[in-house]
């Protein structure tokens, strides 16, 4: 056991599936670390909405007796958590809205249903932003979550539950849904990394829909290795999912040419600074790398909220019922949401249609000529609670979505005491392996390895 870190929950994914392999530690034992990590800090943190200890003891016991069969599955006794807007048989799903509550899943969703084959146990739900449709998760329904490296700040969303439960140590990786950026800004406020695959990659059934156009179950980890685990697992697929695709997976092959897309205007120098050292560390990892200026703030804008009056759309459809029997248990944000979608045309929607297609150009003409982009995942970092959220959160994170490429975050340490910064690499569908390769080649670019990033106890 002395090779592995103490308490190993606090270790990633792949360190504590070889110690579990290796007989270091049960899974039994390796539970009772979480419960113990989730007693002593989700009580400040507010990650967890459900926990399901006695079901994951049971399933750890089963876990210890096929391993000791020497019949272990590729995620036998791997411990995670899922964002609240993925169905788990038998517990809430509320997607973090009243008139959701006591609702519970009568099955899986598909996602879940492969990790559970695979050998995980869903450990409990955690927390997000009001509907998915937001970015700073203070849910006005189920509470704050907080972020873990500094209380009384968001951890963004709007799978804030998910960023901060991997950062803190409850749990080693967790799903999450991204639609316009909602596992990659968490991964940045929070300081973990995060995969938001090719739409269509990975299925969304059992999904608590946002925007069929946009959706796409990702998931955060505490190392670029541990994204890994699940993309052999997870990608498929699933004819029962309307937006389900063959995607082939790319090799994975040494990076020849990066974009880097600076940002312009209002953005946090932090972030500057640690989009800088991304940078600096790209040059010795790709043979050619060539710089642009992203388009400017307006342009961007435009885009956003192309994507976002979209989700509102869509919206209206999927809480259709409850919308017109109960808009009372809205809060007051959702509801003007909802209420302007429902104010504009057809030409108005057709028109926000053709923005995402102008974005989607945008982003491919750049792919023709590099293998990835690299760019700051958001503009700002973690911001407190009470202060003004700024509109431009996903000006950045949207354009993967809107393309339907793949992006992964990857968290860049700072200072003793700072907030962490994130960068972001975007690649053609089909090319996540590589965009992963790309994530570990960065992060061991780094001294200290950004893979150390602790929250403040």
């Amino acid at each position: 056991m002395s090779d592995f870190p103490k308490p190993l929950a606090r270790a990633d994914a792949t360190a504590q599936l070889e110690a579990l392999a290796g007989g270091a530690i049960s899974a039994k034992a390796l539970l009772a670390e979480h419960l113990e990590a989730i007693a002593r800090r989700d009580a400040a943190l507010g990650c967890f909405w459900h926990l399901d200890p006695e079901g994951a003891m049971r399933q750890a016991e089963e876990a210890d007796q096929r391993r000791l069969a020497g019949e272990a599955r590729p995620l036998e006794g791997l411990f995670l958590a899922v964002k609240d807007n993925i169905d788990v048989r038998g517990m809430p799903t509320t997607a973090g809205m009243a008139t959701r509550r006591g609702r519970i899943a009568a099955d899986d969703a598909e996602v879940v249903r492969r990790l559970r084959a695979a050998g995980a146990i869903i450990l409990g739900k955690l927390s997000m932003h009001e509907a998915a449709l937001g970015a700073d998760n203070d849910n006005p329904h189920f509470g704050r979550c907080h972020n873990p490296h500094r209380l009384g700040y968001t951890p963004g969303g709007s799978s804030g539950g998910s960023g901060a439960a991997v950062a803190a140590g409850l749990v080693p990786i967790a799903l999450g849904t991204d639609s316009m950026g909602s596992v990659r800004i968490p991964g940045a406020y929070c300081g973990v990394f995060a995969l938001k695959p090719s739409l269509g990659l990975v299925s969304t059934r059992g999904v608590v829909p946002v925007s069929a156009r946009l959706d796409t179950v990702g998931w955060l980890a505490r190392s670029a290795r541990d994204l890994r685990l699940f993309l052999p697992i997870l990608a498929g697929f699933d004819p029962s999912c309307p937006s389900s695709r063959e995607i082939p997976l790319a090799a994975v092959a040494p990076p020849e040419r990066l974009l880097a897309l600076h940002p312009q205007g209002d953005c946090e120098p932090k972030v500057r600074e640690a989009f800088a050292r991304a940078l600096a560390a790209c040059r010795s990892i790709a043979a050619r790398i060539a710089e642009e200026a992203l388009p400017d703030g307006e342009k961007l804008a435009r885009w956003r909220r192309a994507g976002l009056l979209l989700c509102e759309a869509e919206m209206l459809n999927v809480h259709e019922q409850d919308w017109r029997e109960r808009p009372d248990l809205f809060s007051d944000r959702l509801r003007s949401m909802l209420r302007f979608a429902e104010a504009r045309s057809a030409a108005e929607l057709a028109r926000a249609l053709l923005r995402i297609d102008e974005a989607r150009c945008f982003l491919f003409e750049r792919l023709a000529e590099a293998e990835a982009l690299i760019m700051p995942t958001t503009p700002q970092r973690a911001f407190a609670f009470g202060a003004p959220v700024p509109a431009d959160q996903a000006d950045y994170t949207c354009l993967a979505s809107l393309a339907g490429c793949p992006a992964l975050q990857v968290p860049i340490a700072m200072e003793a005491g700072e907030l962490p910064a994130g960068v972001q690499l975007i690649g053609r569908p089909g090319s996540e392996a590589h965009l992963i390769a790309l994530a570990e080649a960065l992060a061991s670019a780094f001294e200290p390895s950004i893979h150390a990033i602790e929250p403040v106890p």
